[in-house]
């Protein structure tokens, strides 16, 4: 049966594929620029326009990210597989990506969806046990568009697992499921763009011979086979931290906006915008610094991550950086700037507490980032790589490498080898030793780029802040000393917190009614309004 609310998410998916064009056509954003990580390929995720839609970005994260980018290096020698990659990158269909089950997600590589050959070389795509269905990718049928999928799976070849390989599978033809493949879409995600998230099995699923995208050996390194066949999730660690930045110069704006327009009267009677309290401009002024640092740090981490001579542990660590820190920072601004627009900044059409419901998923998406840093972090403890670009005078660099010289010092104490006391006293400090690394690497990137030293020194306020007790034991401040230091810092900034908020040109993105009186009273004029007794 279809519902009402069906046919709304209809019409939606219909505006946000048109947005998804429009930012490919927008960005001229081509195969190769996809495939080879071009600047281009990097400019899409900081586009505001990009990252206003939760629902949107999802889709184009996976179809241009997941699929194409891992599609687009075969079409030279599978040339089958060209109409598809066409298709999908015109969006006449829709791409999909199912490597997580609903019992394995961090630990995908253990996944239980399994394909085995016949003897006519095909493939029989079976989900073994509820655990084993493919869980999140949106494959309800939309829009009359076919929707093919790589899913992982891994390869039975006469009872010989030759481990997890990679498959395209034709899911729906838009209207209605592929034979033996069943859908259920889940319930909306509170508070986010609504997206048909789903849990996907297959049963007795018939596939040609030319399903099979990965190489049907068994690997000598099964890890590192896997690691390589999902390296664009890698990919998106970076891409989707990205999307921080203007998720964070949506929420300044809006708040900033907001405040300005916001009048309360003071004792003498005349009235004052809350723009002029102080509790008011500290998240303001925080997002804005980062934001503009973040950007310094997206351009140097872009960069490197595409240098193929750089080992790619230290290109995925350096991604992996730049999402802790910039999606975190996110994270953190949204929440208090949705409180500081106080009761608008619970609407969903005021967007502060929509964005922050849309960061939380990009916090998980394509690499959760406690798990990233848990792994970083351990490596970077033992010793087997180092990561560039964190060190210089600062104090933000002393912070860095006071945790990381002091863990690795632990780590030699227990004579350089796993230990029990090890994973319970050093793990759990995982994040904050890579949010230190990423901070330092960020600071040191906008130093380099020019940024403005105002804000530079409210960036590194906001770092202290998150740690002040590590600079108070460390006698690098105090916690009276400190309060000045921010006070001096928000004061400097005063005269140019204008001309910030205004040069993230993120005005065409945002339509929220609380930005503007004039937005505000249409609004109020388009409500419904409740009848009168006749």
């Amino acid at each position: 049966m279809v519902t009402k609310q069906h046919l709304r998410l209809t019409k939606r998916l219909d505006c946000w594929l048109i947005e998804v064009v429009g930012t490919t056509s927008n960005h001229g954003l081509s195969l190769d620029d996809i495939v080879n990580l071009t600047p281009k390929f990097w400019d899409v995720w900081i586009d505001a326009a990009v990252a206003r839609n939760g629902a949107a970005t999802s889709l184009f994260a996976i179809q241009s990210n997941l699929v194409l980018g891992t599609l687009g290096p075969l079409v030279d020698f599978r040339p089958e597989l060209k109409m598809i990659v066409d298709d999908l990158l015109t969006y006449k269909a829709i791409g999909q990506f199912c490597l997580t089950e609903v019992g394995h997600g961090l630990d995908a590589a253990q996944l239980e969806t399994i394909v085995t050959s016949t003897r006519e070389g095909k493939f029989l795509l079976n989900t073994p046990n509820a655990s084993a269905a493919k869980y999140m990718p949106p494959t309800v049928p939309v829009l009359g568009k076919p929707c093919y999928a790589i899913v992982f799976a891994r390869l039975v070849v006469d009872g010989t697992d030759n481990g997890i390989k990679a498959f395209l599978v034709q899911l729906n033809d838009g209207h209605t499921m592929s034979p033996g493949i069943i859908c259920k879409r889940l319930p909306y995600r509170g508070n986010a763009a609504p997206l048909n998230h789903s849990i996907t099995s297959f049963h007795q699923v018939l596939l040609p011979a030319d399903s099979l995208l990965s190489d049907p050996r068994a690997p000598k390194i099964p890890r590192i086979d896997f690691l390589l066949s999902i390296w664009r999730v890698a990919v998106g660690t970076l891409s989707v931290g990205i999307m921080a930045i203007p998720a964070l110069q949506i929420a300044a704006y809006i708040t900033y906006k907001y405040s300005l327009r916001r009048k309360v009267s003071t004792p003498s009677g005349s009235s004052v915008s809350i723009f002029s309290f102080r509790t008011q401009q500290l998240p303001i002024f925080y997002a804005v610094a980062q934001a503009f640092v973040f950007k310094a740090f997206s351009e140097f981490a872009t960069t490197q991550f595409s240098n193929k001579e750089l080992e790619f542990r230290v290109r995925h660590g350096i991604a992996t950086c730049f999402k802790t820190v910039a999606i975190r920072a996110a994270l953190t601004r949204q929440e208090s700037l949705s409180e500081r627009c106080g009761v608008q900044g619970l609407f969903n059409y005021n967007h502060t507490s929509l964005c922050h419901a849309n960061t939380r998923g990009a916090a998980i998406a394509e690499g959760d980032i406690l798990v990233l840093c848990i792994r970083l972090a351990s490596e970077l403890i033992q010793g087997r790589y180092s990561l560039p670009g964190y060190k210089h005078e600062g104090l933000l660099a002393k912070y860095a490498d006071g945790l990381l010289t002091t863990y690795q010092n632990i780590w030699q104490e227990q004579g350089g080898r796993a230990h029990p006391d090890f994973a319970n006293m050093i793990l759990p400090q995982a994040q904050t030793l890579v949010s230190a690394i990423g901070h330092s690497m960020a600071y040191n990137a906008a130093v380099k780029a020019g940024v403005d030293q105002k804000l530079l020194d409210l960036y590194e306020c906001a770092v202290i802040r998150e740690d002040l007790a590590w600079f108070v034991g460390e006698k690098l401040v105090s916690y009276y000393s400190f309060q000045e230091q921010e006070n001096r810092a928000i004061t400097a900034a005063q005269s140019g917190i204008d001309g910030w908020i205004n040069g993230m040109n993120v005005s065409e993105a945002v339509n929220v009614p609380i930005v503007d009186d004039a937005k505000w009273a249409e609004f109020v004029d388009g409500l419904p309004e409740a009848p009168h007794s006749v």
